[in-house]
């Protein structure tokens, strides 16, 4: 569809943000002041309680004004990636970003460079800076990982430079790879990113097998692009950690976090104790779909036939409000709003990012950004940004702005937990053994996909990682040969490992996000947990839920999880969530056999 046809229902309201594309241009120059502004503190930050408190509410308000300048420019620009005034509207926001970085790069040495004694001496001395106090303490952390003023300078002069991969491969994916048409009968499909899946659930076996090889053609063609952009993605964070005094790119990340790199390493560990699970599920869909030769073009065929159950986006909003009623009054009451009040963009158009999304700012609402096609990915989908959402929106309202985000670490938590109270309400109000098997089955593909898939995923960006860390070339050859084993390792026997799917990294958008996706299974292991206590545990569960979800960055991302009641430090929380994949599988079985 063209973006005009769409109604205007169907499309987020960005006019909350500025009323005009003109009140953007004026903001960029209020930004332009601010750091001025903010400029004017060097040397000066640390003089007094007083100079130090005035310095962080003036940095405040520019950070508060940029980052509405930074969601306006993403928004527009990914509803539709080939108009050129968004595009260039887009890259104003980098260039301020990167301007905003070099300019203020004397900040954090400036505070590192004193003793920690004595900005702990302002915060007891002014009343107003006790709220600062754990945001201290947390920046003190990075004193051993802090250049000098120029050293910092200097690394900021490169943002603009070191985010060119991930742009690059973000316009390349979503403006410029055109995929061939596909016949279905009398009519002709377009294959794009947005309908691949839903094209793969077709009944015609031969049908999806010529969408898959035709999808992973294109990929192919440019597999040693797409090489070269993730080479220098990589190596430009492998550069910034040895800078930063890091033992590694992978250190780096999740010190920002203050997570022990345990905690990714106690995921794989897990996975692979419990990989038989997913070669069981693989072997079932064999064995199911009757199938000698299993290839990758089945593994999104729903293990039940004849049964396409549809939504409508409407009617996804009423199911995911029913779903989510545990949640309590407030949270449905907000979430109703939302889908209201046009925080979502729900239809594909033309040129518009493929995926899906949550955005906005402290000082917006949520904005969610969906590829709606009703089928019943397209619904869990809306679940968990909706998810995304109300994290976002219960943080803020509750927490002052330095602490009004969330730890990415904590990012896909609440998202997975939205799920998996949708997919427990349809499972109990299944109307027969078929419907229920045919949920079943999207419970443990969902397990497989957003744990055993993401855990590979960052299997696969640690060993890409560890080629630029020995000072190997990062070739097309080499990651195709990466991934081509770790999907053998995951599989197991029963599929076929073909040159195509050796080529999918190269589809991947979060491989330009370091290390995030590790985060997409530490979060569901999380959720499978939380859902389970809320649904069947008390009031106080939920209430540390809710509390979880305003808690935002005002204590260390691992601490906040402790108190809504999960341990992420030890194996026992990821394995209960392996147990909870194996149970349903289980189940599944004895479905599929009634």
């Amino acid at each position: 569809m063209d973006r005009k046809d769409i109604d205007k229902s169907l499309k987020w309201d960005t006019e909350k943000i500025y009323k005009t594309d003109e009140d953007f241009y004026k903001e960029v120059e209020e930004v332009k002041n601010l750091i001025e502004k903010t400029k004017a503190y060097k040397g000066k930050i640390l003089q007094s309680a007083d100079s130090l408190y005035d310095f962080l509410k003036t940095d405040e308000k520019l950070e508060r004004k940029f980052s509405k300048l930074g969601v306006y420019a993403s928004l527009k620009s990914d509803e539709d990636t080939r108009v050129a005034k968004y595009q260039e509207m887009s890259k104003i926001a980098d260039n301020l970003f990167a301007n905003l970085a070099q300019e203020l790069s004397f900040i954090t040495p400036e505070i590192l460079s004193e003793d920690y004694k004595k900005v702990q001496t302002y915060i007891e001395e002014k009343e107003e800076l006790k709220i600062y106090a754990h945001y201290f303490e947390d920046l003190f952390r990075n004193k051993d990982h802090t250049l000098g003023e120029n050293e910092e300078k200097i690394i900021a002069s490169f943002a603009k430079l070191s985010q060119n991969p991930q742009n690059t491969y973000m316009i390349f994916s979503n403006a410029d790879l055109k995929f061939p048409k596909v016949k279905k009968g009398d009519e002709e499909i377009q294959i794009t990113d947005a309908n691949f899946t839903n094209l793969e659930l077709d009944s015609n076996r031969e049908f999806r097998k010529e969408v898959y090889e035709k999808y992973y053609t294109v990929y192919k063609q440019f597999e040693n692009t797409v090489a070269s952009l993730l080479d220098g993605e990589i190596t430009a964070n492998n550069t910034i950690a040895k800078l930063k005094k890091f033992d590694s790119a992978r250190a780096m990340s999740l010190f920002s976090n203050n997570i022990d790199e345990k905690v990714y390493d106690n995921l794989v560990e897990v996975i692979h104790d419990n990989i038989e699970i997913h070669r069981d599920y693989t072997s079932l869909r064999k064995e199911v779909l009757g199938l000698d030769d299993l290839g990758f073009h089945d593994i999104y065929l729903p293990l039940v036939e004849d049964y396409n159950k549809t939504y409508t986006f409407d009617e996804a909003k009423e199911l995911i409000l029913k779903a989510l009623a545990p949640l309590g009054e407030d949270y449905i009451k907000k979430a109703r709003e939302g889908f209201d009040d046009r925080w979502f963009d729900v239809m594909e158009n033309e040129g518009k990012r493929s995926g899906g999304y949550s955005s906005g700012s402290y000082d917006t609402e949520p904005y969610i950004l969906l590829n709606y096609n009703d089928s019943l990915d397209s619904l869990f989908t809306t679940a968990h940004e909706l998810g995304h959402s109300m994290h976002s929106y219960y943080t803020r309202k509750t927490q002052p702005y330095i602490y009004g985000n969330y730890s990415i670490f904590l990012a896909e938590i609440a998202s997975t937990t939205n799920e998996l109270l949708l997919l427990n309400y349809m499972i109990d109000h299944a109307k027969d053994e078929k419907e229920k098997a045919y949920l079943l089955n999207h419970y443990v593909n969902s397990f497989k996909s957003t744990v055993f898939r993401q855990t590979m995923f960052a299997e696969f960006e640690l060993e890409a990682n560890k080629l630029v860390e020995n000072s190997m070339p990062v070739t097309a050859e080499k990651l195709n040969q990466i991934y081509h084993d770790l999907n053998v390792d995951y599989f197991g026997k029963d599929i076929e490992v073909d040159k195509y799917i050796s080529t999918e990294w190269a589809r991947i958008p979060h491989f330009y996000m370091f290390y995030y996706v590790f985060q997409y299974a530490t979060g569901f292991s999380s959720a499978v947990s939380l859902s389970e206590k809320i649904l069947h545990g008390d009031e106080k569960d939920l209430e540390k839920y809710l509390n979880f979800l305003k808690a935002g960055k005002s204590k260390y991302p691992i601490e906040v999880l402790k108190d809504a009641g999960v341990d992420m430090t030890k194996k026992d929380s990821l394995q209960k969530a392996m147990d909870a994949c194996k149970e349903k599988l289980e189940g599944l079985k004895k479905s599929l056999e009634k």
